[in-house]
Parts: structure tokens; sequence; C-alpha cells
């Protein structure tokens, strides 16, 4: 059976901070998406 997708799990994870976080800081929503991008980098190079 193939792998179960670890991608969708990291990205609810994602989401849900990003909710639980004030849109006062447009930084820390820039700083988050950064960190998405390198954490699917890393999942794809595994």
């Amino acid at each position: 059976p193939p792998p179960p997708p670890r991608q969708k799990q990291q990205q609810q994870q994602l989401q849900q901070q990003q909710q639980q976080q004030p849109q006062q800081q447009p930084q820390q929503q820039q700083q988050q998406q950064k960190q998405q991008q390198q954490q699917q980098q890393r999942q794809q190079q595994q």
C-alpha cells in the first residue's frame, strides 16, 4: 500500500496556527508562509 500523505497533516496544523494568530501582525504571517515552504521542501526531499 502507498505510504500515508504527511503533507496534509502538517498543512492543516500550519493553517490552524495562522488562524489562531491575529491578523494585526502581517510580519508573522509572512514568516509562517516561509516555514510552510521549507517544510514542504523537506518532505519532497524525503
